[in-house]
């Protein structure tokens, strides 16, 4: 009995043993099904894989890492591959041999999304510059330099209003400005042309430009690279106060033997050959060769019309450009560069002209750059390039002819009087020639070394630099009268010759950049230049900071002294005189600038950035044409109060002063005379291609500042303060084949000299008078120092629209655009001219800029 009970109870024990882990068991199922169901609820990362053309790219090794996951797949043809994955982040990292690798580590991911992505891949390019590229062109947060623009070749292309060239192009920034619309010429910040540094594939270049201005040498359809650094630069660049122009040139295409492109614009038309290197030997090699056109059409059209001679041509250039890549051999490249330009023009007016004035024009200019690079790559923290150049820049010009008096009304003359111009001396004969030739040789290396989050970038260069110049001018004696009338203009009359001999330029440079903790960088560097035509060494040190307040803001600043030789091969973009010959380089010392920049930028999200900097460059040392004490005689009316013209005009009623009245006059002899003060503020907003799909791009931008020069105590403004310039640039692709863009640019005009009243022309301390009619000849009387530039042009704008069409047809890619230059025809003022009236008062005639200008264009690539 009690055993029976026992059994039934151990029985029961057992059931419910068996009951319990029968529930454990179906908990535990449910709770694995319901996970299971869960995780089946998976989410999913489609990566598109694309140049910055927009074409797929094949091959390129995406990688995920994060949440339990660590893969790696290449793409297809497709460019594109998608992975499933749980919810998480992640980071995602896609690399392709021959282009800058892409890494985003902050992927969120949320439960059964469907994420895209797109990543932009651009060139690689093997640069002494660290720039992180996120699908677009994102700064690093420990890249230090300030003032920093990253211009894509693409953007050059399809800008409005500016005829595809780099230089135009790069007006559209914040600060930056031209002369004027005819040239290519940049003012960046209220310095001149002259003080801005400009390299292309590390080798310094001196009047890059074609037609005389009009455009660049620069080829957009072959750059890879532009970077503008308009203050603060690092302590690579010197010889320069102002900014930095840092292009370089693509290497071609390695995935075919050959490809053609060609392009035609208002400039000019281009056509490029590219392809992998022959015969397995690993590189490429691109070539590019431009030239104008429209001579070819109007040429004959003015020689038919004899507006011209049979022997003239229409300005015109032609270059060639060609760049051979070899290797990489192991841890070595060689690159050689080649570019080959001429600028020409031959005028003789024909027998059907109509003016009475003539002048004949014959012109040539040549600029020719050759180069060697060897690269040195060993590893991954080190790369050293080691350049050799050759720069020759020649040029052989005649004028010749006869122009009106500048201050004679020609509109008011009888056929009677303008067949008398030459005989009563109203006609100025002039003949202008000149010819130089200027020489540099350059070694020159860069090497840069990264060890963990620090960077140290040292080198050295040395230049031989030789020119010769010859120079004469003669004019009649009329002519140099009215010359003399201007202030500054008299050094013109001296003629020279120069034999150059070879001044040498060296230099070398250290930097380093350190990080503190996460978020605070310094980068301390220091330059020394040695200048054997002033026989100095000058010392320049700098220093940068940068501090990331978050991922996406981040503050920079820097502090720099900076300086500037004498050298004729400036004298271009100056367009003032210096004599350098003689004792001028024991006398001079270097100009100098001071940079202090402080800037930030934020990333609102991906796409659109906002800059504020403010800077301020003090200038010392600044080189002017020297005034020395000179002596004439005066002329004064005997009734000082009768303005009568016919009493003014009269000879019998004017008086020589008893004893010659001191003046100062202007010789071509250099000093150091000047200083001056640049100041300003500049606001950005920006929207940044990220790849095919971005449909609007573009920038806004307003700069505000001040530039002076005091020279003898007396302040004026620069010769190129704007206070005020403004961009809009957008640019709205409707679809995959047609897009608008435009822009819309203001800016105050530069100040201006304006006449104060006529005075009479003197020539050997005697009244210049017309002989037929027994008159006074008078010149404009522009005041003293205190009259100059106190006036200024009435403010600058101008909206400029562009409309391209892309299509494929004949296994090629097209585009065709058409582009409107000053849409609403607004009569930008260049200058005035001024003339005389019979009454003697000024009549003042406006020359204007470009006017409105639709153009055509065209583009394919085979």
């Amino acid at each position: 009995m009690n055993v029976l009970i026992w059994f039934k109870l151990l029985m029961s024990e057992k059931i419910k043993s068996n009951i319990f882990i029968f529930a454990v068991i179906l908990s535990l199922g449910f709770f694995i099904k319901g996970n299971a169901q869960q995780d089946s609820v998976k989410s999913e990362i489609k990566v598109q894989v694309t140049n910055d053309r927009g074409k797929k790219l094949s091959n390129a090794l995406i990688t995920i890492k994060g949440n339990g996951a660590d893969t790696s797949v290449r793409t297809g043809s497709t460019g594109q591959h998608n992975f499933i994955l749980h919810a998480g982040k992640y980071s995602v990292i896609v690399t392709l041999e021959g282009y800058i690798s892409f890494e985003d580590d902050n992927v969120l991911l949320n439960k059964g999304e469907v994420r895209k992505l797109s990543v932009v891949l651009t060139d690689r390019i093997y640069t002494t510059d660290e720039i992180d590229v996120e699908g677009v062109f994102r700064q690093s947060q420990n890249d230090l330099r300030t003032s920093l623009f990253n211009v894509t070749p693409k953007n050059i292309k399809i800008l409005p209003g500016a005829f595809e060239d780099v230089m135009r192009s790069l007006k559209s920034l914040p600060g930056i400005s031209s002369p004027n619309d005819f040239t290519s010429q940049l003012v960046i910040r209220g310095s001149g042309p002259d003080q801005n540094l400009i390299i292309m594939d590390e080798v310094e270049i001196f009047n890059p430009y074609r037609l005389y201005g009009l455009v660049s040498m620069f080829n957009p359809e072959t750059l890879s690279d532009i970077n503008l650094i308009t203050g603060g630069f690092p302590a690579k660049y010197g010889d320069r106060l102002s900014a930095v122009l840092d292009v370089l040139n693509r290497e071609g295409t390695r995935d075919r033997a050959l490809s053609f492109m060609t392009n035609i614009n208002i400039a000019s038309a281009n056509a490029i050959l590219q392809g992998k290197n022959p015969w397995s030997i690993p590189g490429s090699w691109i070539v590019s060769s431009r030239r104008t056109y429209y001579d070819l059409i109007l040429g004959p059209f003015a020689r038919k019309q004899k507006l011209i001679s049979d022997d003239s041509s229409f300005p015109s250039f032609e270059d060639l450009q060609m760049k051979f890549a070899f290797g990489p051999f192991g841890k070595h490249k060689f690159i050689v560069n080649g570019i080959f330009s001429r600028d020409g023009v031959a005028i003789i007016p024909g027998p059907e002209r109509t003016n009475p004035d003539s002048v004949n024009v014959n012109d040539e200019t040549i600029n020719n750059v050759v180069s060697l690079g060897w690269h040195y790559i060993p590893n991954a923290n080190l790369i050293s390039k080691t350049t050799l150049s050759w720069y020759k820049n020649k040029g052989d010009n005649d004028f010749e002819g006869d122009i009106l008096d500048p201050l004679i009304d020609k509109e008011n003359l009888t056929p009677g009087q303008r067949d008398s111009l030459k005989s009563i001396g109203a006609l100025l004969g002039f003949n202008f020639a000149s010819k130089y030739i200027f020489t540099k040789y350059s070694l020159g290396n860069r090497t840069v070394y990264v060890e963990g989050k620090n960077k140290y970038e040292f080198g050295a260069g040395v230049d031989m630099i030789k020119t010769d110049l010859t120079y004469t001018l003669q004019l009649d004696e009329n002519f140099k009268a009215y010359i003399r009338s201007f202030p500054g203009m008299s050094a013109l009359l001296e003629d020279f010759s120069i034999e150059g001999n070879n001044n040498y330029r060296a230099n070398m440079y250290a930097q380093g950049r350190f990080q503190i903790k996460d978020k605070f960088y310094y980068q301390p560097s220091l330059r020394l230049d040695y200048y054997s035509f002033l026989k100095a060494v000058y010392v320049s040190p700098r220093i940068n900071f940068g501090y990331a307040i978050d991922p996406l803001t981040t503050i920079r600043s820097a502090v720099g002294v900076y300086y500037q030789s004498p050298g004729y091969e400036k004298l271009v973009d100056n367009q003032t005189f210096y004599n350098l010959t003689g004792e001028a380089g024991d006398r001079l010392k270097a100009e100098r600038s001071l940079h202090f920049i402080l800037g930030v930028d934020r990333w609102l999200n991906n796409e659109w950035q906002l800059r504020v900097e403010g800077y301020y460059k003090r200038f010392d040392n600044l080189i002017v044409q020297e005034k020395i004490k000179s002596s004439r005689y005066e002329y004064y009316l005997y009734n000082p109060n009768n303005h009568d013209p016919a009493y003014m005009k009269n000879p019998q009623n004017w008086y020589r002063s008893s004893e010659k009245i001191p003046f100062d006059s202007v010789t071509s002899n250099p000093m150091n005379g000047a200083t001056g003060d640049a100041y300003g503020i500049e606001l950005s907003l920006e929207k940044k291609y990220s790849g095919p799909k971005t449909e609007l791009t573009g920038w806004v931008n307003f700069s505000l500042s001040k530039t002076t020069r005091v020279r003898d105590g007396l302040e004026k403004p620069f010769r190129f303060d704007q206070p005020i310039i403004a961009n809009a640039v957008l640019n709205y692709r409707f679809n995959t084949w047609f897009e608008i863009g435009a822009r819309w640019s203001y800016a105050t005009n530069f100040p201006y000299t304006k006449p104060v009243g006529v005075t009479p022309r003197i020539y050997n301390d005697s009244l210049v008078v017309n002989p037929l009619v027994n008159q006074v000849l008078f010149n404009l009387d522009m005041g003293g120092d205190e009259n100059r530039f106190n006036e200024r042009r009435p403010d600058y704008h101008r909206l400029d629209v562009r409309f391209t069409a892309y299509a494929t047809f004949w296994k090629a890619d097209w585009s065709f655009y058409l582009d409107v230059v000053n849409v609403y025809n607004r009569k930008n003022v260049l200058g005035y001219k001024y003339t005389l009236r019979s009454d003697l008062s000024i009549r003042q005639e406006t020359t204007g800029m470009v006017p409105i200008l639709p153009t055509l264009g065209i583009s394919a690539k085979f």
